[in-house]
């Protein structure tokens, strides 16, 4: 993988293959670094190792503090591994509540088995299979990008947050 942090939203353009955690960790924390406004985040677990790290808590933390419009917000669908180990984005979650919010997607959304996140509506980090690291990272995909956003976004407003994590968050 070429390195991603010498990339810039909206211009670099081109799929750039990931293939292991530290890449997409590395990828991740550069689009979240760079948001300026938004951040969409649909994770299985939150995957610890890519988003449960210091740098990547740090840029939402930047973000969501940036300016009254801007926002997180994460659909994680299993809320059994973070609820028993916890997570620093939860934890966030609990301070900035009204920036980073925090959903899991409607049963009818229980197979949908991809991983992505998405930074004002032009990076992408976007993984097919969920439990796998392959994917792509791609900082000027503003098609894909607006397409998994709306994707998001129609699940998101069919979501509630989690009744097992508000419990967590008192």
């Amino acid at each position: 993988m070429a390195p991603t942090e010498n990339l810039i939203i909206g211009e670099s353009t081109g799929n750039i293959d990931i293939a292991t955690s530290d890449e997409s960790r590395l990828a991740a924390v550069s689009l979240a670094s760079q948001a300026q406004r938004t951040l969409h985040l649909f994770s299985a677990d939150l995957d610890a190792p890519i988003y449960d790290t210091v740098p990547f808590v740090d840029a939402v933390t930047s973000l969501a503090t940036r300016s009254r419009y801007s926002f997180v917000h994460i659909l994680l669908q299993d809320t059994q591994k973070i609820a028993k180990h916890g997570h620093r984005l939860l934890d966030l979650c609990y301070r900035l509540d009204s920036k980073v919010k925090l959903r899991k997607p409607a049963y009818q959304y229980k197979d949908f088995n991809e991983s992505f996140l998405v930074a004002d509506e032009s990076g992408v980090l976007h993984r097919r299979v969920a439990d796998r690291y392959t994917g792509i990272v791609n900082f000027n995909a503003r098609r894909q990008a607006r397409e998994l956003v709306k994707f998001f976004n129609e699940v998101w407003g069919r979501s509630e947050p989690h009744a097992e994590l508000r419990r967590l968050l008192l």
